[in-house]
């Protein structure tokens, strides 16, 4: 996926509109050659306003549309539409990697943030295994672009495959011919990290990010010899790398027995780190008292009162709660981890984003957390699972929560217990004052009664008319993890607007059902003749 870095840019967009109207008049239509024509009013627009309007898009989609108006404005937005690349699949990397080694055209040199994906699986998308594709050959071809000069300005790299990149050469390369190059991050499978690896001999990095994950279906067994994280790596963060930013250890699966030994990232001093995510990781080595452990930690949070963005573990070798004087973070406005750590945060009023979908919550746990999120005037965006009993008075649940958090825009919610009404969940939320602007609800169904997703949802946005985007999924059994659960049908759904008699036009964008999910083949991007 290729996308555009969005950015706000200082120029209000009022007097955007009002500059195109002063270059080309009624911009809706306008006289050309005597003839109204619609739409080309575009092409008469000032190359630096059509960048305004672009970097404005919030969707990547609204901006290809926009450069393939003219050649002209194609080879304008070229630089936004290929400074972040993203290679999500097996496919994309060979593709896009042979179109930008042979150069026609030659769009390496715009590229500031590239990730890669060799033998990516995304559940979500499909509950097959992907299409496999030679890892060496992917890193060998990065290697090439960079030997080349094309990836100069590239600031960002993370791998994502299934393995480290087994040639080192690829982290000295781009150390050497990318001078930009402040932000690396990689994966790693079951073999045991390299502490000679060239990764760790990178100087001054803005950011730094080391994941796992297990393969879909598949239990992590993998349970090393000793610690995993080299002390290179450590050397590298905290003794090279003051001005880090954004910093990411994690096992991105809720199945693996992996267990990083993070105990060393209390010793850092990051002035500017704001985005820290810690997941399944430890602060407890051999015989330590949990008092040792949650000291140092929070001293350490006190201590980058900077951060924005924080994520933590729910395990029991890491403080499940926090304890923090009332100043410290006053700048955190995004947080995932347990109920526990949420109730112990300081400047609850001002955090933006709660996400709690590392365990899931029962009603009684339910009833404890939203009395933690009455104190949280400034939540927009809420991520959270419950498996609820079949008794429970689902109504009652979701009429608490949604009174809980009246400011409510963004609602990610996960259900794995028995099937229920869904009636229940639309009354709470006509009942309440939440007015939804995007709303992701995974939810258990019955097999003998599939329910009509666009029906659904139809009637959640008659019951809500500020909705304008849905992700609709259920599955036909429970599940004890979230990204093991077996989706039956995915639907994302945009609310275009309303009909004359008032009721809503919804558009399905994709749908996907059973174990082969229906999915278009992607036909090959061809630019206009014109272009």
């Amino acid at each position: 996926m290729v996308s555009s870095k969005l950015w706000q840019s200082p120029l209000p967009m009022s007097l955007v509109f009002s500059l195109i109207k002063h270059h080309v008049g009624d911009w809706k239509t306008f006289s050309f050659n005597g003839q109204k024509t619609e739409r080309t009013w575009v092409a008469r627009v000032p190359l630096d306003i059509i960048i305004e309007i672009a970097e404005r898009l919030t969707c990547v989609e609204d901006v290809l549309s926009l450069s393939l108006t003219s050649t002209r404005i194609y080879a304008t937005l070229l630089p936004v539409l290929f400074t972040s690349v993203d290679l999500g699949s097996s496919r994309m990397c060979k593709v896009t990697l042979d179109a930008l080694l042979a150069g026609k055209p030659d769009v390496a040199r715009y590229i500031r943030r590239l990730v890669v994906r060799p033998n990516h699986v995304d559940r979500r998308r499909s509950q097959l295994p992907p299409k496999q594709i030679d890892e060496n050959w992917v890193a060998q071809s990065i290697v090439k672009l960079a030997t080349s000069g094309r990836l100069s300005k590239l600031t960002s790299f993370f791998w994502d495959g299934s393995e480290m990149p087994q040639d080192d050469i690829i982290w000295s390369t781009l150390r050497t011919c990318c001078p930009e190059l402040r932000t690396v991050g990689t994966n790693v499978g079951p073999k045991s990290i390299s502490p000679d690896s060239e990764l760790f001999r990178f100087n001054d990095l803005s950011g730094f990010s080391l994941t796992a994950k297990t393969l879909p279906d598949e239990w992590d067994t993998f349970s090393p010899t000793q610690p995993e994280l080299p002390d290179q790596l450590w050397d590298m963060l905290i003794e090279r790398s003051p001005r880090l930013e954004q910093l990411k250890i994690s096992v991105l699966s809720q199945r693996s027995r992996r267990v990083w030994d993070t105990r060393r990232v209390v010793q850092g001093r990051w002035p500017l780190l704001r985005d820290l995510e810690l997941g399944n990781c430890s602060m407890a080595g051999s015989g330590s008292s949990r008092v040792l452990m949650e000291a140092p930690f929070m001293q350490f949070l006190a201590a980058h009162p900077a951060i924005e963005r924080l994520q933590l573990p729910s395990l029991s070798s890491f403080p499940r709660a926090i304890v923090l004087p009332s100043g410290a973070l006053p700048n955190l406005r995004e947080f995932a981890g347990n109920a526990a750590h949420v109730k112990g945060l300081p400047n609850l009023a001002r955090i933006k984003t709660l996400s709690l979908v590392h365990q899931p919550l029962s009603e009684k746990m339910l009833s404890l957390v939203c009395g933690t999120l009455k104190h949280m005037k400034s939540l927009t965006s809420l991520s959270i699972w419950l498996h609820l009993d079949a008794q429970t008075d689902h109504y009652a649940v979701f009429r608490t929560l949604f009174d809980s958090c009246r400011r409510l825009l963004h609602l990610e919610l996960s259900c794995s217990e028995a099937p229920w009404d869904i009636i229940e969940f639309t009354s709470a939320l006509r009942g309440s004052r939440v007015q939804l602007t995007s709303l992701n609800l995974t939810r258990v169904e019955c097999a003998a009664n599939e329910p009509d997703l666009l029906r659904l949802a139809t009637k959640l946005s008659t019951t809500n008319p500020s909705l304008r985007r849905m992700t609709l999924s259920y599955s036909f059994t429970t599940w004890v993890f979230l990204d093991s659960v077996a989706y039956q049908r995915i639907g994302k759904f945009l609310v275009k607007g309303k009909s004359k008699q008032g009721q809503p036009i919804i558009l399905e964008k994709h749908s996907k059902s059973g174990r082969r999910y229906l999915q278009r083949r992607p036909l090959p991007f061809r630019l206009p003749k014109w272009i």
